[in-house]
């Protein structure tokens, strides 16, 4: 499945239970915009927080109790959350988001070439 394909999945469930990305007015479309940029940054903030934690457990391996393989699997949903929300901000935009990531990294690609290592 490529990114389109996982965005229109991702999309189809949304609006199943009730969070359209297509609106009536600009008003509409930015205050969905701003709820759901919220949303990402509550998402990243969660994977910002286990990340921490990460750290003061390899900082204090005996004093912390967090488990590393749980705290990776925590990671992964937080990740995950925060895809669906860019998925849906791309989708409120209208914008192609395998289309773009390929241009940019096409553009990175060129960018960054003097760092290109052999």
């Amino acid at each position: 499945m490529n990114l389109n394909q996982l965005s229109e999945l991702q999309i189809k469930m949304d609006e199943l239970h009730g969070f359209s990305v297509d609106f009536s007015s600009d008003r509409d479309k930015y205050d969905q915009l701003t709820k759901d940029l919220v949303g990402l940054f509550g998402e990243v903030g969660e994977f910002a927080n286990v990340v921490k934690k990460i750290n003061i457990k390899l900082d204090r391996p005996d004093s912390y109790p967090l488990v590393l393989s749980e705290a990776e699997e925590m990671l992964s949903e937080e990740l995950i959350d925060s895809l669906i929300y860019l998925i849906r901000i791309g989708a409120i935009l209208k914008i192609d988001l395998e289309h773009e990531l390929l241009k940019k990294i096409k553009h990175n690609k060129a960018r960054y070439a003097p760092l290109t290592r052999e």
